[in-house]
């Protein structure tokens, strides 16, 4: 039993929106047939230490009772910590970076030229009506686990490419609920409705089931991320999870079932807010922002997202294909400004950290302890302390994505150096990325209702999320992109492989 608890690439074109595909015929299971089946459970917004706290205390009896042989861990989530993007490593196997989808809120720098409405689809957020274009804006050469196993089905997936459009579960839900509870702060309706979709996807020829349980985010955000109401969200859902053991038990198929009971984020309480976009006019710099684009001559365009993380993108409305280095952006004309708003910007408490390309290949880090440069590939990425460390590493170190996965999975900035290169890969990423300090967040004026926690920065409260199941899972520190392996292994298929159906 492995009981542990503490734990890219790139195409730049603007998505399109893809057609539905056609129905894909189930075939009749045959001698010989892999009858192996994967759930993956996901409690959107769960932290790693509440999940930890409320099995110690029994409250999640079904939860212990079919992991007690499992395992028992955590993994470190994407870069932003948010929803639909942080779901792009368990149904890609990739980071956000990888897949060109940088974040919930996006610009197209080639595309957009400042005219706010004929330009408006260069100009992303995944929070409104543009939520189902996330499938068209992946770039086509990472497939997703329901093109590799198209014999799945999805409930409250907002990502959906090669799915049976027919085992797209109850999506005119996800949004009608989503839009409610929204605003009403009533969160326990989406689940259920997801709990009746996974007991009757259970029931489906399927093999692979993906099922999203909002209640517990919604909770988090509306009161704080351990309230009352987030613990009786997660003990519904612990109850619907001993209905599905039940039923695969009593059909004798739970021995050939793997069970991922995971997040996406974690989240951590709110206390202030830092309006990034106001930060920007109050400079005196015309700034474009949701929900208000129609901007004219923007100089700074700020895309919030989680709403602890933003991409800052300078003089939007000048169409470019490069993002602009560290020294251009210290220059007041990058932002038409009158002085470095880098060096501003860093002194401000809501920030933990910032990003921008170096000039030579590379990141910089910088936050209020200085700056440090970062490159290389997955086998030897290098971090260098320029003027502080502003990752709290120690000291300057050559190592690979998952050493450094190990050295930081404890310590303020879980997989931050990875995460940020990674950022810097997708051509839609801002010119900075900023990340908000822990108890920040980066949106005021039109949080309604306001967020009393948030997430989708870099700190380790936001990173860390909780990786239970029934079967072993891979040894050592994990990323949540290591789970979409461990699930195609288990159901038999290999990277570039599709089911292996008769």
């Amino acid at each position: 039993m492995n009981n542990q608890w503490g734990a890219g690439r790139s195409s730049g074109s603007t998505g399109t929106r893809l057609p539905s595909s056609a129905p894909i015929p189930f075939r009749v299971a045959q001698p010989g047939y892999n009858l192996r089946r994967c759930l993956l459970l996901l409690i959107d917004g769960l932290r790693a230490d509440l999940a930890e706290e409320e099995l110690a205390a029994g409250h999640l009896p079904h939860m212990a009772a079919l992991t007690a042989e499992g395992t028992r861990t955590r993994a470190v989530t994407a870069f932003p910590s948010t929803t639909s993007v942080a779901y792009l490593p368990f149904l890609t196997g990739e980071l956000p970076g990888r897949c060109n989808i940088p974040s919930i809120r996006w610009l197209d720098r080639e595309r957009y030229s400042g005219r706010w409405w004929r330009d408006r689809e260069a100009v992303r957020s995944y929070c409104g009506y543009q939520a189902g274009w996330v499938d068209g804006d992946i770039v086509p050469d990472v497939p997703t686990i329901f093109e590799r196993v198209p014999e799945s089905a999805a409930i409250f997936s907002m990502i959906t490419r090669g799915l049976n459009p027919s085992h797209n579960l109850h999506p005119a839900a996800r949004q009608f609920w989503g839009t409610v509870s929204h605003f009403t702060e009533w969160h326990q309706p989406s689940d259920d409705v997801v709990a009746r979709g996974l007991l009757r996807a259970i029931d489906l020829p399927v093999r692979f089931i993906f099922a999203q349980f909002p209640a517990v985010d919604g909770y988090s955000h509306a009161e704080h991320p351990s309230g009352p109401k987030v613990r009786r969200a997660l003990r519904r859902v612990d109850a619907v999870i001993g209905k599905v053991v039940a039923r695969l038990e009593r059909r004798g198929e739970l021995d050939d079932t793997m069970v991922l009971i995971v997040s996406d984020h974690g989240s951590a309480p709110i206390n202030k807010h830092l309006d990034l976009a106001d930060w920007f006019r109050g400079r005196g710099i015309p700034t474009l922002a949701h929900p208000v684009l129609w901007t004219s001559s923007p100089r700074a365009a700020v895309m919030v997202a989680g709403n602890a993380s933003a991409s800052v993108y300078a003089r939007p409305d000048k169409p470019r294909a490069r993002r602009l280095p560290i020294d251009a952006l210290r220059q007041p004309e990058s932002f038409g400004s009158s002085g470095d708003l880098v060096a501003a910007l860093v002194r401000e408490p809501a920030v933990a950290l910032l990003a921008v390309e170096n000039g030579r290949g590379g990141v910089r880090i910088v936050s209020r302890e200085g700056e440090a440069d970062a490159w290389g590939s997955d086998s030897a990425i290098h971090y260098e302390i320029g003027t502080g460390d502003p990752l709290h590493v120690g000291s300057s170190t050559v190592a690979t994505s998952r050493e450094w996965l190990a050295l930081t999975f404890d310590g303020p900035f879980p997989d931050a150096i990875p995460s940020l290169l990674d950022q810097f890969a997708a051509p839609r990423a801002g010119d900075l990325v900023v990340a908000a300090a822990e108890g920040w967040d980066f949106r005021s004026r039109w949080e309604f209702p306001e967020h009393h926690a948030g997430h989708g920065s870099l700190v380790a409260s936001h990173m860390l999320t909780p990786a239970l199941s029934n079967r072993a899972l891979p040894p050592g520190p994990l990323r949540t992109a290591d789970l979409h392996d461990a699930m195609l292994a288990w159901l038999g298929v290999r990277a570039g492989q599709q089911t292996n159906s008769p």
